[in-house]
């Protein structure tokens, strides 16, 4: 580990990621974007985790989190989501991995956070477990609720249509639908910790394209897929107003070429008992981890959507 010099991400540094990036996912990162998501200052700090550089001053990998509020029991907790990890293949098997993200949770310990916790891939999901003491405490599940219409992607894939045609196609559609507000994740409930959906938290989330909508008094959060409309999440109503909610989406979908609506959520929540009577839960589950630093939160109170994804 001495032919690694390590820094913490700044507003300074954070271009050298995109080398990175290219190598260890093969596609550009949108910088401006990256910066936006690590501008996290309302809930409590920006920019945190840190960047490995080799001998030849070269970035080799980074580790970062997010840092957000929870709810627990009437009070609020700094945590923080572990997001984007990134190694460049020639530094691989070099245990940078580790060394960052332990660079990263003690920062956090010393400064207020309570826990961090994610969403970890396949391929992530052992070094978090083996290697930096994470608990796996529950899955996300996805469920699909089928929409009739000729697909998007179909129609794209026959006729070479660009992408661009659909996304404009799609901001007309949700841009003529009335304007939702902040809502509660649908998740909170007595002795359930949640992420804090404050309008600070919908307004950072712009860093990505999703779109908060109405209809007929209930909000729901959305962004697009090739073949999905992915609900991020929905304001917890009663039974017949969700049904109602769900065959607007489906309109909606319909209009857009979209055959499914699509919602992840965890295990024994409100979203549960509503999507399994109206969709189809996938066989695949996410893992959903985390490591505690203070336990005033025990992990498995922690509940979510796909909404408290950074890729949403």
């Amino acid at each position: 580990m001495n032919e690694y010099s390590f820094q913490r991400v700044s507003e300074s540094n954070v271009d050298d990621l995109s080398s990175i990036y290219i190598d260890a996912f093969a596609k550009e990162l949108n910088i401006e974007e990256f910066k936006k998501k690590q501008h996290t200052n309302e809930f409590g700090d920006s920019y945190i985790g840190f960047i490995a550089y080799d001998e030849h001053n070269q970035p080799a990998a980074f580790y970062g989190v997010y840092p957000c509020r929870i709810e627990y029991q009437g009070k609020y907790y700094l945590a923080a989501q572990s997001g984007d990890t990134m190694t460049h293949s020639a530094h691989t098997g070099k245990g940078l991995f580790t060394h960052l993200a332990l660079k990263t949770y003690a920062y956090c310990r010393e400064n207020g956070f309570h826990l961090v916790f994610g969403f970890p891939n396949e391929n992530s999901y052992p070094g978090f477990i083996k290697k930096l003491g994470w608990s796996h405490f529950d899955d996300l599940t996805p469920y699909l609720i089928r929409v009739k219409c000729l697909p998007w992607i179909r129609l794209k894939n026959t006729f070479k249509l660009p992408q661009a045609l659909h996304t404009k196609w799609c901001h007309f559609v949700l841009n003529r639908m009335k304007k939702g507000t902040p809502f509660k994740s649908s998740c909170l409930a007595s002795e359930i910790a949640v992420v804090d959906h404050s309008a600070e938290f919908f307004n950072y989330k712009t860093y990505g394209e999703n779109y908060l909508i109405q209809l007929k008094g209930i909000n729901v959060w959305l962004k697009l897929a090739d073949r999905f409309l992915i609900i991020g999440d929905i304001d917890k109503c009663s039974e017949t107003e969700f049904i109602n909610t769900i065959h607007a989406l489906k309109k909606i979908a319909f209009k857009m070429g979209l055959p499914h609506l699509r919602f992840h959520t965890s295990s024994n929540t409100w979203g549960e008992s509503m999507f399994i009577k109206q969709g189809v839960p996938m066989q695949v589950k996410y893992p959903v981890g985390g490591i505690n630093f203070t336990n005033e939160i025990p992990l498995e109170k922690l509940k979510f959507t796909g909404a408290d994804n950074d890729t949403f």
